[in-house]
C-alpha cells in the first residue's frame, strides 16, 4: 500500500474574544501563523521560554511564526486573539522591537484603543457569522490594526528611549529612590522598566545602579583616603563585606588589594569592568 503524505493545511484567519480564569495557563496552539493578542484587562502574562512579560490592559502583542508563548492568567483575563496569515504587501512592514524574543508590544490609549478593540471585534463577529468572503473582509481589519501596531512601535521607540534616559539620570544621581519610583516618574510599569533597560542597556535597572555605585567606590578608593567601611556607607552599600563582595564580583579583585596595588604605583584597573 502506498504510503499517503498529508499535506500541511493551509493558514486560515482565526481568532475570537476569551476570558480564562485566574491560575490558568495554555500554550499557543497555532505555531505557523503569525500572532496577535489585545489585552482588554491587567490579568494576563506572556512567557517564552524563561522570560516573561506581565501584560498591562489596552496592550497589544504581535508574536512571530514558530515562537512558543505560554499564557497565564495571574487574575480573571480578557482579550481579543487572532492567528493570521502575512499576505506579501505586509512583510516588510513588520519590523519591531522584542520585549520577548518574537514577540513585541504597544500599550494603546483612549480613541486609538477604542479603534482597534471595535475592529478586532468586527472580525470576530466575521468569524462567528462565517458568510461567504469573511475572511478577505476581516483581514482588512486585522492588517489595518497591524499598522497601528507599526506606526506606535516606532512611536513607542523614541519615547522609550527618552524615557530610558530619564531612568538614567535618577540611577546615576546621589539619593535614588525605590525602582518602582524611578518606573513610576518615568510613566511606565516596573516590569516594563526593566524589560526595557534589558533591552537597551543589557542589565537591570538595579544591576546598574549597582554598577554606578561600584564604580563611584573605585573612584573613592583611588582619589580619596576614605576607610573601605566609609566608602562602603557612601556607596549606599549595608556593610563593607557586602561592598568587598559585589567589588570583586563586577572588577575581580576585592577593595583592599585594588587600594593597595593603586598605592604601589600598580595598574589601578580604571578600565576593567563592564561599561556603564
Amino acid at each position: 500500500m502506498p504510503l499517503v503524505r498529508h499535506e500541511e493545511s493551509p493558514v486560515l484567519l482565526t481568532g475570537g474574544r476569551n476570558v480564562h480564569l485566574s491560575g490558568s495557563s495554555w500554550y499557543r496552539r497555532l505555531r505557523r501563523p503569525w500572532g496577535m493578542l489585545l489585552s482588554l484587562n491587567d490579568g494576563g502574562r506572556i512567557r517564552v521560554g524563561e522570560a516573561f512579560y506581565d501584560i498591562p490592559a489596552g496592550t497589544l502583542l504581535v508574536y512571530k511564526p514558530d515562537v512558543l508563548c505560554e499564557f497565564i492568567a495571574c487574575k480573571d483575563w480578557e482579550y481579543i486573539w487572532f492567528h493570521y496569515p502575512l499576505r506579501n504587501h505586509m512583510v516588510g512592514q513588520l519590523e519591531y522591537e522584542e520585549i520577548l524574543p518574537g514577540v513585541g508590544a504597544v500599550n494603546l490609549k483612549s480613541r486609538v484603543l477604542e479603534v482597534v478593540t471595535a475592529e478586532l471585534s468586527e472580525a470576530c463577529e466575521l468569524e462567528n457569522i462565517h458568510r461567504p468572503g469573511w475572511e478577505a473582509l476581516a483581514l482588512l481589519l486585522v492588517e489595518s490594526v497591524l499598522q497601528r501596531f507599526v506606526y506606535y512601535q516606532k512611536y513607542h521607540s523614541r519615547l522609550h528611549r527618552r524615557r530610558i534616559e530619564k531612568a538614567v539620570a535618577m540611577l546615576t544621581a546621589d539619593k535614588c529612590g525605590k525602582i518602582g519610583a524611578v518606573a513610576a516618574a518615568c510613566g511606565i510599569s516596573e516590569p516594563l522598566l526593566y524589560a526595557l533597560f534589558r533591552q537597551e542597556m543589557g542589565c537591570s535597572p538595579r544591576e546598574y545602579r549597582e554598577q554606578f555605585l561600584l564604580r563611584k567606590g573605585k573612584s573613592l578608593l583611588i582619589n580619596s583616603t576614605k576607610g573601605i567601611d566609609e566608602i562602603a556607607e557612601e556607596c549606599g552599600m549595608c556593610d563593607r563585606y557586602y561592598f568587598s563582595n559585589r567589588f570583586k564580583k563586577l572588577f575581580g579583585i576585592s577593595p583592599a588589594a585594588f587600594r593597595k596595588n593603586v598605592d604601589s604605583g600598580g595598574d589601578s584597573g580604571k578600565g576593567s569592568g563592564q561599561n556603564i
